[in-house]
Order: structure tokens, then sequence, then C-alpha cells
């Protein structure tokens, strides 16, 4: 305990210090414990949101003793969870009846249905899908799988119950009636409900109404314990056992079990630690290094008096203790507490679930303590380490001498930058998640070490500035140890912002480029889904239910092909035959595998996949002038494939299928398992739909056509040309029209690629900013403090309040500044690497452009405005007149 008696006075000095000093305190602890205040709510949250296999059970099965799935004819080896299994049998051809599963249970054993799917219902625009569950809601032992809100549970099967959103959406209540389509019918809602596992829209019916697949849930006389589970393995059903959940059995690993977390998440885990700890070091740590300095006489008398160079250093790093301790404490308050707080948001628009209570995860939190304590030891660590080399001699006599940067520091900050730029692009190669963050940080913590040299380098630069800016910078590289810090705190922060934003733009930009349409934007196609020898749709009445719902559209009827004989059961297809030239030479091989298929894409043209299909292979139209509602290219383009269908030929998507002018095109029918059979190959005259823009088939021709290869033809599709994407009123509008025709009509919309701007990018940039205006405030009122004698000396001499604010402004201006600078830098150099890493390693899909450069100038805009805010901030706080100190 001999450490622990030299530590108590350390201890006491720093608890002195930090009430005595109580600004600078409550910096350093806002430093260090906002983002520890982050990580709590983070584990907080996570715990709350963490079900338990007992609670997660109970939310898909209520309070049933288990859940059963026959799945295979021969015997399965599952996990004691049911979260996976093996088989040595096939799957099971036919479902399980009720009676199927009462024989190999146990006696006096009952079981209960859950289905679940999708419905469409009437809404007050239209018609909208939403989800949909069949379970029998007068059994209680389906408590925790829904909750009953308001009402009485569905007894009948035209009654239902709705949740809370959908009954919201609908407008109705207990009482009211809602409206499906496809079949059209109306139920009464009995009841609001609400299922823990799911908040998002749903409908429930009575078991059997909803046509979709059956989970079986049992309820037995006795638990169903390990052994009992083992035993419907052997007739190859896979159970999910209440009573195996709450004790579960230690068995031998198998192949099925999932799990915990692999080496490459626990090291990416650790990356994400380190870039936190540093952060609050960077941002802390010019605090301590000016406490420090600021006590320096005292710990000079404490050396002249006998004082050892560990006793100095016990007595800074006891700083970083209490400070982080205290902070942790205000932290996890802060972030429990927060938890707690927006634990109903979370659970209405994030998680769109329950929690599964009000968990606070107590093992991480207590390691979210021990961070702070640590980020406050290793924020105090180089000041401590300084302040006990210092001279005594010299910092009694109040010299002071200027920093120079090390050229070892120098030397191995391009080192660091460099291993870490070759790092992260090799993980993008490799698309290795830890060895990109990996990378990363190395790479910025080079930066941070060749920060100083830049701020002795722009130093230099203030001879030619006015006078408030040139003794800013000249104070900036005099005390490196506390500027230096707070610009890299900066620095990381705008750095990381800006990367993260870039790729993330990046990705978006390249999927929004990349988007191939099914039909041209904004066009609305609407197909019959029935069996080839069902009765033909009113095309008429569609068409004008299209004109209705969408004013200014126009509707163009088209027909499908199908065989001579509607009667057969197999379908006709017609083909088109690529001519040799245009084959390519990877499928000739039908050992190719997909990864050398893909490769020989990439190198070879002709082995490049078939894009642009549309919704429809083949499209045969009465009227050319539907080709105007095809494809989206002007009327003048279309001209040579309108001369090309009236000679009885074929236009195309793709101009490789063109052979002099010539498209040779044969049928194939497709027989119930069996090969496809080839007809004879027939040559027409072709032309090409112009490229580049959307179109809705692959190939057009006319029913001539269509005659002479010996196909059938269908009245059943209306494709129109809008002129506009519709909105989603008019979309649900369309759909109601549509129904009212006929329930076996599917509607298909282009929307056009959707650029989806990712929020977190602005989350970044406002936590950037926020950093950024900590870091600047910090190390300028720092500065102010530590300057203080040298304000006070310009006001001696007759420098007007004027200058002092001009001062203390540009001190300001060239942490955050600077900082923000080098960010931007820093982080627009790691985007582009990790984009070039992306693109030469062939992580971009076939089909796909290549990823590009996309500068966030939201996040850039909001963190250049730091510095014109922490200087405005600066001038305003900054105090006018300072009384005339005394100088030795």
């Amino acid at each position: 305990m001999r450490w622990l008696r030299g530590w108590a006075p350390a201890l006491r000095m720093a608890r002195r210090e930090a009430l005595r000093s109580r600004g600078r305190s409550a910096l350093v602890v806002a430093m260090i414990g906002l983002p520890i205040a982050m990580m709590s709510f983070v584990a907080a949250a996570y715990d709350m949101h963490r079900l338990t296999p007992i609670e997660e059970l109970t939310r898909q099965i209520g309070q049933y003793d288990a859940q059963v799935e026959w799945i295979s004819d021969g015997p399965i080896t599952q996990a004691p969870l049911g979260d996976g299994y093996s088989s040595t049998g096939g799957p099971r051809e036919s479902e399980p009846s009720a009676a199927d599963l009462l024989a190999v249970l146990p006696t006096g054993s009952t079981v209960g249905q859950i289905t679940e799917g999708g419905v469409d219902v009437h809404t007050p625009g239209g018609i909208g899908g939403v989800s949909a569950r069949g379970v029998d809601l007068t059994s209680s032992q389906l408590s925790g799988f829904v909750e009953l809100l308001d009402g009485s549970p569905p007894t009948r099967n035209d009654e239902v119950a709705l949740n809370e959103g959908l009954a919201d959406r609908l407008g109705v209540g207990v009482g009211g009636t809602i409206r499906t389509a496809r079949p059209e019918y109306t139920y009464t809602v009995t009841a609001i409900v609400e299922l823990p596992s799911s908040l998002h829209e749903t409908v429930l019916f009575r078991p059997g109404v909803l046509p979709a697949s059956v989970r079986w849930v049992v309820d037995t006389p006795s638990p169903l314990l390990w052994a009992d589970v083992q035993q419907l393995n052997q007739r190859g059903i896979l159970v999910k056992s209440r009573a195996v959940a709450l004790d579960p059995p230690t068995v031998p690993n198998i192949d099925v079990q999932q799990g915990s977390s692999g080496p490459g998440e626990i090291a990416l885990g650790a990356i994400v630690v380190v870039l936190i700890m540093l952060e609050i070091v960077l941002l802390a740590g010019p605090a301590f290094a000016v406490g420090a300095r600021r006590r320096s006489r005292d710990l000079a008398l404490v050396a002249a008096a006998g004082g050892t160079p560990a006793h100095l250093r016990r007595i800074v790093l006891a700083d970083g203790v209490v400070l982080g301790l205290a902070a942790a404490v205000a932290a996890v308050a802060i972030g429990i507490g927060t938890a707690v707080l927006t634990l109903p948001l979370f659970e209405q628009y994030l998680v769109r679930a329950r929690a599964g209570g009000l968990r606070f995860f107590p093992a991480a939190q207590a390691g979210v303590v021990l961070l702070a304590v640590g980020a406050g030891l290793a924020a105090a660590m180089v000041p401590a380490f300084t302040a006990a080399r210092q001279s005594v001699v010299t910092v009694l006599a109040g010299r002071r001498g200027v920093t120079r940067s090390r050229k070892r520091w120098i030397t191995l900050g391009l080192i660091l930058v460099a291993v870490g730029a070759a790092i992260a692009v090799a993980g993008a190669g490799m698309a290795g998640t830890t060895a990109i963050m990996a990378g990363l940080v190395l790479g910025e913590l080079g930066l941070v070490l060749l920060t100083p040299s830049l701020v002795g380098l722009i130093a230099r630069t203030g001879r030619w500035l006015p006078l408030a800016p040139r003794i800013a910078l000249r104070d900036t590289a005099r005390n490196r140890g506390s500027a230096a810090p707070a610009i890299s705190a900066v620095m990381a922060a705008v750095a990381g912002a800006v990367a993260i934003g870039a790729f993330l733009g990046s990705e978006q930009q390249q999927a929004y480029e990349s988007y191939d349409p099914r039909l041209p934007v904004g066009n609305v196609l609407v197909q019959q889904m029935a069996e080839n020898s069902a009765p033909e749709p009113d095309v008429a009445r569609i068409s004008d239910a299209v004109r209705q719902a969408l004013p200014g559209a126009r509707p163009h009827v088209l027909q499908s092909v199908v065989c001579a004989d509607r009667a057969k059961e197999h379908y006709c297809s017609p083909q088109l035959e690529l001519p040799p030239a245009q084959r390519c030479p990877a499928s000739e091989d039908p050992n190719t595998t997909p990864e050398e298929r893909d490769r020989a894409a990439r190198e070879d043209p002709r082995c490049a996949y078939q894009m642009g299909i549309g919704s429809m292979q083949f499209a045969v139209v009465d009227d050319v002038a539907a080709l105007a509602a095809i494809s989206s290219a002007p009327s003048a383009d279309l001209a040579q494939a309108r001369q090309v269908l009236a000679a009885g030929g074929i236009a195309v998507a793709d101009p490789k299928y063109l052979d002099d002018g010539m498209v040779t095109v044969f049928v194939t029918e497709w027989k119930d398992q069996q090969e496809g059979v080839r007809g004879t190959p027939v040559t027409v005259p072709g032309a090409a739909l112009p490229g580049g823009t959307p179109t809705a088939a692959f190939a057009v021709t006319t029913p001539a056509l269509a005659e002479r290869l010996g196909l059938g033809l269908r009245r059943d599709t209306v494709l129109a040309a809008v002129g506009h994407v519709p909105s989603p009123a008019e979309s649900e509008r369309l759909r109601a029209a549509v129904n009212a025709v006929a329930d076996n009509l599917n509607v298909d919309i282009e929307l056009g690629a959707q650029y989806r701007e990712e929020p977190v990018i602005w989350i970044l940039g406002v936590v950037a900013a926020l950093v950024a205006l900590g870091a600047a405030g910090i190390a300028t009122g720092l500065a102010a403090a530590d300057g203080r004698a040298d304000l006070a000396t310009l006001g001696a001499v007759g420098a007007s309040p004027r200058v002092r604010r001009l001062l203390s402004l540009s001190q300001s201006g060239v942490i955050s500044g600077l900082g923000a600078l080098l960010g931007v830098l820093a982080g627009a150099g790691t985007a582009a690497v990790l984009i070039f890493a992306m693109n030469a390693g062939g992580h971009i899909r076939i089909g796909d452009v290549p990823m590009r450069l996309v500068m966030p100038w939201d996040t850039i805009a909001i963190v250049l405005a730091v510095p014109l805010v922490a200087m405005a901030a600066a001038g305003l706080l900054t105090r006018s007149r300072l009384p005339i100190e005394r100088r030795l």
C-alpha cells in the first residue's frame, strides 16, 4: 500500500486545484465527458434493446411452450435455441397439418397457428400495402406476442384488429371498418393491439383468413426438455422450446451455431475505442498542459524542496485521475438518463420495436468509467513528463524558451502517414473494414505528430501579416504544447466527418448513376397476373382508369406472347440469337465459374451482362405510336425503329443482336420438368432503340411477326406515358382505380433513381463542428489565460482594447481555421484513396459505373463556418481592459 500513500497527497492537491480553477476543470470534464457520455448512452440503449433468448422467444410464440417446424424427411441436428440446424435428409415436400403434428407430440398437446404476410388495403388516398398477421387473439397463450390495448379480440372471419399506427393512417377505431383489395372484402375492426416485436403498420386476421406461410406453436402438458427436442429432431422437426431457452444444455460445437463476435469485430471495436481515446486526449491535453505550466512555479518549489521527478509526475497525473473520475460520474449519469428519456423515440422511429426493459449494461458502464479515468491519465501524461523534466532554475527565474519540433517526430509522422495510407488501400482492396480503420488511425496519428511542425512552418508567414495575427501566429508556434493538440483535435474531427461523408456521398451517387430503370421514368405499366388460359382483362377500362387517376397520361395497349395452344401446361418464349462475332468466349465453356465470367466481363465487352431489359422481355404493339411510351428517346430518334416495325421486323434495346441490319429470332417451348425445345430460327429486319435512354421492353415487335413465329397473343397490358413522376397520393389513387377494374392486375410505377442523402452526413458535420468549436474555445481560453501577462504588457505600452480583442480573435481563428483546413484536406484525401482502392480492387458490380469522389459540401460548409463562429465568440467574450500586472 506504499504506492497508495504516495498518491494520497497528490490526489488531495489535484482536488484542491480542480476546485480552485473551476473554469478550466469544467472544460476538461466536458471534453472528457461528452464522448464518454455518448458511449454510456450507446451501451444503455443497446442493453435495453438486446433481448434475452426467452424474451425473443416470447415475442415469437407468446406463452406457448414451443414453436415447431417440420422441415425434413430425415433426422436433423439443431442448436439448442433452434437458430440453426443440419440435416442429412431432403426437405419435407408437403406442409404438415395439425393432425400430423399432434400425432408425434406428447399426448394432451394442443397446437396453434401464427401466419405472417402482407395485404393491400384501401386507404383514404387509394390502396396501399401493409403488414398482416393471422392469429387467434382469444387465446391467452399469445400474451407477449401481442397485447390488447382497446376493444375485444376478433371472433369471426370478417373481424380484424389493427395496431395504432395503421389505425391512425386509416383513420378508424374500434367499431370502424377497413376494406382490402385482391380480394375485395370489408372487415369490422374490433380491437386495437400492439405487437412488441414490430411497430410497423399491421392488421391482424383470424387464423386461416390470411393466405401465407404458417408457423405452428405448441402447448404441451409438461415442458419440452432437451431430450424431448432431440426425439422430435429424429423425425425432422425443428423445435424452439421455452424450457430449453430458460436452461440451455451444454452441447458439443456444431456447424449450425452462430454467434459470438469474431476477431475482426473485436479488433474493429478496439480501433473505435482508440479513436475516441485519441480525440479525448487531443481535446483535454492542452488544458492539462496549460494547467501544469500555470503551476510550474509550485512544481518547481516542490522540486527545490526535495521532490523527485516521480513526485512531480504524480501531482500532474493526479489531475487526470480526479477530473477523469468527475467526468465519468457526470457522463454515466447523462448517458443513462438520456437513454431512458429517448427510449420511446428509439422504439417508435428507429428500432420500430419495444425494448426488453430498462437495463443499463453495468459491465459496460464500469468499462466506460475506467475508460474516462484512463483518458484523463493519458491526456495528463505528456504534461506530467514535461513538468518532471523542467529546469527548476529556469522556471523560478520566469524564463520560457521557444519550442522546436524534433526531426525524429517529423520523420515518424511521415512514416505513419505513408504506412497508414498503404494499409487503408490494401484493406479496401480486400474489403477489410478492420484494416481500413487501422490504416486511418495510423494516418491520423501521423498527422498529429506532424501538426507541431506545420504550426511552426505556417507561423513563418506571420511577418507579412498585421500586428494581431502576427502575434497570434507567434504565440501558437511558441505554445505548441497546447496549440498543436487543439489543432489536431479539430483536424481529427473534421477529417473523420469529411472522409465518411465523402465516401457515403460517393457511394450514394454511384448507386444513383448505376440505377437501371425498368420503364421510362414516370411511366406506368399495368399487367394481368393470371394464367394464359384466364380471360383477358378489359384493357379499355384499364386505360380509362389510368387517365382518371393520372390526368394527362397517354395509355397504350400492348400484347404479350403465349403459346398458340393456351390449354397446354407449358409456355412459349421468343428468344434472340446472338451473332457469332458478338458471343462471349467464356460463355462457350460450361465449366466457367462466376468469378471467371466476371473477370471476362471486365476485360471483354462481349461478356458484359445483359442490362436494360426493362419490365418486359418482348412487347407486341398494334400501333408503332406506342414506342413513345416504351422508350423515352425523342420521337425523331425512333423513326428507324418505326420503319422496321412497319416492315414486320424487331426493335431491340441491345444493338449487339443486330447483324448487318438483321435479327434472328426463334421460339423456345418451356415444359414442366423438361428442357426448352428450340424452334426454327427466323431472320427479320432489325433496328436498335436509341441507347442511353430507359426502355420498358428488351425487344418490340408486331402481331404479324408473332403469328409468323406460331405464337399466340394476349391483350393484357397497358403502358402509359405520364410525363412526370407520380406522387405517393397519385400512386395510391391509381392502384385503387385499377383495382376497381379487376383484382388480378399488377401496377408498376417507375420512380427513377432516388438519391437518398444519408442523415449521418449532417450528423457528422454537426458533431465535427461542435468538437471544433469546443477545441477552439478551449485553446483560445487557455491561450488568453496563459498570455494574460502579455496582454497586460500590450496595454502598458499603449495598445488599444481593439488590438487586444483582435489578438484573441486571431488566436481562435488560427487554431480553428488551421485545424478545419487540414481536416478537410486530410478527409478528402482519405476518401479519394478509399474510392481509388474500391475501383481498382474490382469491388464494383459488373454494369455499375465506377465510384467518383463527391465532396460533402454540406459538411464542409458547416465545419468551415466554425472558424468564423469561433472568432466572433472570442471577439465578443474577450475583456477589453485588464489590470496592469507587474512583470519581473
